[in-house]
């Protein structure tokens, strides 16, 4: 299922916010010769549940933190606000296109859609979930195979719901139970986007530890993030010495050392 728009300007009065972990590292700036100092870790959580920025191909992208300002990708955080995002590279400029507008140029009339309310009830109706019950995380209007959508999203308990819904006739385009984009808050024990538990998790910290003792003296840790890997958590460690790089990959739950992997830079 395509992702894309949730945000819309904060319109739905959905409430942002960020927390910053301590671990410093190197980074190089994008339009300068110089290396910069900043914070990794930051997250964006919306109503309780952690939104993950990925590429066009899917991959997760860092947030970080430099000179007291949150840098965030901007593709994924405009297409997650519901908006067309593109790159003109003779301009260096980026493109941002709302879904409003967007109808227009694609010469549709929005007056002809059901309302982004409606097609949430239209979602609980299929989910058999009370709207007291449901936690929403987008309700957004976007274009998918040129015919224009709402993208719907909401969680309710440990369960996952997403929905793309036709935005003229109301019918259920697709939907499943994978937020793709979102995970989703837990209690007590750690729960798995399929449906699984397992006991908590060690500590970043403690991760860090881990894979410090496999490497020599003088080796710093520059990326070290919680993620899945086949159904299971795990710690995705990048650590630097001189122009060797290691990656790490560490069992979440029991501390074992899941994966390992040695670069040398040319």
């Amino acid at each position: 299922m395509k992702k894309t728009g949730f945000w819309r300007g904060f319109g739905l009065g959905l409430i942002l916010t960020v927390a910053v972990t301590a671990l410093s590292v190197s980074a190089m700036a994008a339009t300068a010769s110089r290396t910069i100092q900043v914070e990794e870790g930051v997250q964006i959580s919306l109503n309780g549940a952690t939104f993950v920025p990925r590429d066009a191909k899917g991959n997760e992208v860092s947030v970080f933190l430099y000179n007291g300002t949150t840098y965030v990708p901007l593709r994924a955080v405009g297409e997650a606000m519901g908006m067309d995002v593109s790159y003109d590279s003779a301009t260096k400029t980026a493109i941002l296109v709302t879904a409003d507008k967007s109808a227009v140029q694609q010469g549709s009339s929005t007056s002809s859609y059901i309302s982004a309310e409606r097609a949430k009830e239209i979602a609980l109706a299929d989910a058999g979930v009370k709207a007291a019950d449901a936690v929403f995380l987008r309700a957004q209007l976007d274009w998918d195979d040129g015919r224009a959508e709402y993208e719907v999203e909401f969680y309710s308990g440990n369960v996952e719901y997403d929905y793309d819904i036709d935005a003229v006739t109301g019918a259920i385009r697709s939907s499943d139970r994978d937020l793709e984009n979102f995970r989703i808050p837990t209690t007590g024990t750690t729960q798995t986007n399929q449906g699984g538990t397992s006991g908590s998790t060690i500590s970043s910290e403690r991760a860090k530890e881990i894979a410090l003792a496999e490497v020599p003296g003088g080796t710093t840790v520059v990326k070290c993030q919680l993620d899945w890997d086949d159904g299971r958590q795990v710690y995705e460690l990048e650590l630097r010495n001189g122009r060797t790089e290691y990656d790490f990959e560490i069992d979440a739950q029991t501390g074992d050392i899941v994966s390992r992997d040695v670069d040398y830079d040319d």
